[in-house]
């Protein structure tokens, strides 16, 4: 009865732990592929040290011009901004240019209900 008991309570208690895994799969291609929620700020803050000093080991391999350690700084930096994309989707660079756009179709469908309703829709 106490084994069974131990046993349970050892099964409870190492199931958070293997939920909350960050790595998701592994694929000799892709890398690993990480569990697409958001992480904690303090991750993220770390996300984006690791990636700036990777981008700045990478300018320091080519200013020595090692080919290998471009290579090797350009694959970790990689494996770092998938991992920031999955991880801290509001870090991700936003796309101005789309961005740009979403503006003027919002202003442009505010200038139509205007103009269709004579007004009377109060934009």
């Amino acid at each position: 009865m106490r084994v069974r008991f131990a046993v349970v309570l050892a099964v409870l208690l190492l199931l958070p732990a293997a939920a909350s895994a960050q790595v998701v799969g592994s694929s000799s291609e892709d890398g690993p592929q990480y569990a697409a929620v958001n992480a904690h700020p303090a991750e993220c803050a770390r996300l984006r040290r690791q990636i700036d000093h990777f981008a700045g080991m990478m300018m320091r391999a080519e200013a020595a011009e090692n080919d290998m350690w471009v290579e090797r700084m350009g694959i970790h930096l990689e494996r770092l901004l998938t991992q920031q994309a999955a991880r801290c989707p509001n870090d991700v660079p936003v796309d101005t240019t789309s961005e740009a756009f979403k503006q003027l179709i919002k202003i442009a469908a505010k200038a139509a209900v205007a103009y269709f309703t004579f007004g009377a829709a109060g934009f």
